[in-house]
């Protein structure tokens, strides 16, 4: 199988859950957006709090303030759980696939059988996955200054919203790099969504009892979710630095799976 053979399986084994995912994340952006009243948001924090307890907005960020800004809103009640939630179901079903579930069925052994080498198959699936979520994301952000710009003109912070999208791509770089990772140290499927599923969403519940209780607010420091300073963007305040690792870490989860590819011993 040449690898341009293994980019059209993947496409063609992993377009429908990129549809439902992105189709479900531009939907549920749209109508937050569409929630939003330039005179007040009174309305919206009073129904928020009748349909759920403090403490459950609270842990879902959904906080808010009545003057807030539209992209306060979208912050608030998208870039958050809501947001990782979603996105973290592309990232467990297509990490899992791409090098773990292909050794596990035997598929592994065909592919190698060709020209290709371990380290080429490995970089292929590495650049498939990341390219795919950066997609989203474009289609997610466009999406969102489109419906804002059509709806409330000239009150999105559009340069702000482009770097907050950029921070959530770095973000589940490493996410997805876990789960590359994971895929590429393990010759099962089991072991690899144990481990590539688990630990992301153990930082994302981590991240969700935190904001729960201020006394828990110490376990921030224990998920890499802390990294995407979501205020300090919208403020204008520093971030680069934090960028910088989440953007050093996603590269040496790619980097150190698609090694340890190379070297393992696949019992295939």
């Amino acid at each position: 199988m040449k690898l341009t053979a293994l980019l059209k399986y993947n496409i063609k084994q992993n377009y429908l859950v990129f549809i439902i995912i992105c189709g479900v994340m531009i939907l549920y952006l749209a109508t937050i957006i569409n929630m939003y009243d330039p005179n007040g948001l009174e309305e919206l924090i009073a129904l928020a709090n009748y349909k759920m307890p403090p403490e459950v907005m609270a842990a879902f960020g959904f906080t808010i303030e009545n003057n807030a800004s539209l992209l306060h809103l979208i912050n608030s009640f998208f870039y958050g759980m809501l947001l990782y939630f979603t996105l973290i179901i592309y990232v467990i079903i297509v990490g899992n696939r791409l090098i773990a579930e292909h050794v596990n069925n035997g598929t592994m052994a065909y592919l190698l059988s060709t020209p290709n080498t371990r380290s080429n198959v490995a970089c292929m699936q590495a650049g498939f996955f990341l390219i795919t979520i950066l997609l989203q994301l474009i289609l997610l952000t466009v999406s969102g200054v489109i419906t804002s710009e059509i709806s409330f003109p000239g009150y999105l912070d559009i340069q702000a919203y482009i770097i907050l999208n950029i921070g959530v791509f770095l973000l589940f770089g490493v996410f997805s790099g876990i789960s590359f990772f994971s895929s590429c140290i393990f010759n099962d499927t089991k072991n690899s969504l144990a481990l590539g599923a688990g630990l992301p969403l153990a930082f994302i519940i981590i991240s969700i009892l935190a904001n729960v209780d201020e006394s828990l607010h110490f376990l921030r420091n224990f998920t890499v979710i802390s990294l995407l300073d979501t205020d300090a963007i919208i403020a204008g305040n520093a971030y680069i630095g934090k960028f910088a690792v989440m953007a050093l870490i996603s590269s040496l989860l790619y980097i150190s799976g698609i090694y340890i590819f190379t070297k393992k011993d696949l019992s295939i």
